[in-house]
């Protein structure tokens, strides 16, 4: 699977293939044809270490905030990162074209883009977690019912993410044109 077809930065062959990268032990690396499901698990594992690893910064920093009920920070945060893997997953498997862009798939592993992965997950997940809570106490105290502002609060930690990450390979691409 060559990453250099498409535009800088973008890893289109995954997106276009059944065929994923497999390690059957130690020194022994192949390519195996996949069914849909496999290329969903396989890209989804991808997806999760990379959110994960790249997150850390603000998923420890919610794991430490304080717990104020069931919606608080991990509420918000557990939602923000399972709408991000997902669709960075879908994203990668080409099933969802990203925003801004022709091109399908996901984002390459460049040096300039892991860089750039750091700040902008940080920021979108930050962005998800607090203005999800911030609209739901903001909403819980203006609306009699108590069930409209956490659910205000959790449908921004899931749409933050999603249109994040459905904007990140577009923007990764403008990166690796200014700095790659």
């Amino acid at each position: 699977m060559s990453r250099r077809r498409g535009p800088p930065g973008r890893e289109t062959a995954a997106a276009e293939s059944n065929e994923r990268r497999s390690w059957y032990g130690y020194g022994h690396l192949t390519r195996t044809e996949k069914s849909g499901v496999g290329i969903f698990l396989h890209d989804a594992t991808r997806i999760f270490s990379e959110v994960t690893v790249f997150s850390l910064p603000v998923l420890l920093f919610v794991m430490d905030y304080p717990a104020g009920g069931w919606f608080d920070a991990k509420a918000t945060g557990l939602l923000a990162w399972t709408v991000a893997i997902l669709a960075g997953t879908l994203i990668r498997g080409g099933w969802v074209r990203p925003a801004g862009t022709e091109t399908r798939g996901w984002v390459s592993l460049s040096p300039v883009l892991l860089m750039f992965r750091v700040p902008y997950f940080n920021a979108v997940f930050g962005v998800a977690i607090f203005g999800g809570l911030w609209v739901g106490g903001l909403l819980q105290g203006a609306v009699s019912s108590s069930a409209i502002g956490p659910l205000a609060g959790l449908s921004v930690a899931a749409l933050v993410p999603l249109l994040g990450f459905l904007a990140f390979p577009r923007l990764s691409e403008d990166v690796m044109v200014r700095w790659g």
